[in-house]
């Protein structure tokens, strides 16, 4: 698999890695050009990159769709959180556990959650996530119950938007690597059909336990940096279910189950929502609800789709094939 990732990798050229550098430059260099308030937005943005991405992972690649996955993020804002306000640890690392937090509940629920599909399993997901809100609003002297936690700030705006710019680039290089490995490969299989993929020997459980897991990790990052960043965090923003909501239709809207669209989608959408909110203050809601449902019934696939035709049109798709031909 290593071999594979590492292949994947190679086999974005020249113009892949100038793109990550472009990237990694523009993210350095844009604290020092804008303002705070473009900051905040730029790191919003990362967020749903990182836990649209992740989403991908269980719903896209998989095909296991999920209405829960709050959940995963809340876990690990709630981690981050009790680490820093209880127990006094180190908030990088209390950022990082908080991941560990949410994967390790991904791995309890996953094997009985895993057998119900369809419907079944994302409303076993929703379940999931108002279940742990309630947790959270019961046990007061862990959690601070429905009046949450409130930190003190311990750091600066632009360490946590490069903390959140970083682990969006780490989360799409992840997708992009899994695809192109046995591993994606089978849950891609799985996808399509689950009796084919376990005729074929993949062990169909195994690999979607793994999905959920993957698919929990990096939401619980970007829940520790969030809190991080707010220095504040109780149920009702931890488990909001318009998150997830904004999840699946960002998502959506960029293309599911693609490499690029849970990037087009959550930049697209937010600089959409951004111009409508500044131009149209009381109506921007009614627009962009307007503008999206025109946007699925014009390209109810997504946006990538589209990316794809065009770049067919332009030839740029028959150059990466000549690349991903040539490091095989």
């Amino acid at each position: 698999m290593i071999k594979d990732v590492a292949r994947s990798l190679w086999a974005l050229g020249w113009m892949g890695g100038g793109a990550i550098a472009a990237f990694v430059v523009l993210l350095l260099v844009a604290p020092w050009v804008v303002s705070p308030y473009v900051v905040s937005l730029f790191m919003a943005m990362f967020m749903y990159i990182v836990v649209c991405s992740s989403w991908n992972i269980i719903s896209g690649f998989t095909g296991y769709v999920s209405f829960g996955h709050v959940v995963f993020w809340g876990v690990g804002a709630y981690v981050t959180a009790v680490l820093v306000w209880k127990f006094n640890y180190p908030w990088p690392l209390a950022v990082m556990l908080g991941g560990v937090g949410s994967a390790f509940l991904a791995t309890i629920v996953s094997y009985p959650i895993l057998k119900l599909t369809g419907i079944y399993f994302a409303i076993s997901m929703l379940a999931l996530a108002e279940a742990i809100k309630i947790l959270t609003s019961h046990f007061r002297s862990v959690t601070g119950g429905g009046g949450g936690i409130y930190l003190r700030p311990m750091a600066s705006l632009n360490i946590l938007y490069l903390m959140m710019g970083f682990l969006a680039l780490a989360v799409v290089l992840v997708c992009y690597s899994i695809t192109h490995t046995k591993f994606g490969r089978s849950l891609l299989t799985i996808r399509e059909d689950e009796t084919a993929a376990e005729s074929l020997g993949i062990n169909i459980t195994r690999r979607k336990i793994q999905a959920l897991i993957l698919s929990g990790l990096f939401p619980g990052i970007a829940g520790g940096i969030y809190v991080m960043n707010v220095c504040f965090i109780d149920p009702a923003t931890a488990f909001d279910i318009s998150i997830t909501v904004n999840i699946i239709l960002m998502t959506t809207f960029g293309g599911i189950g693609t490499i690029i669209g849970p990037v087009l989608g959550p930049v697209a959408f937010t600089a959409l929502s951004e111009f409508l909110w500044a131009s149209f203050p009381f109506l921007h809601r009614a627009i962009l609800g307007a503008i999206l449902i025109a946007m699925v019934m014009g390209m109810p696939n997504g946006i990538m789709p589209f990316m794809v035709r065009f770049a067919q049109w332009v030839g740029i798709r028959e150059f990466f094939s000549r690349r991903r031909e040539a490091s095989q």
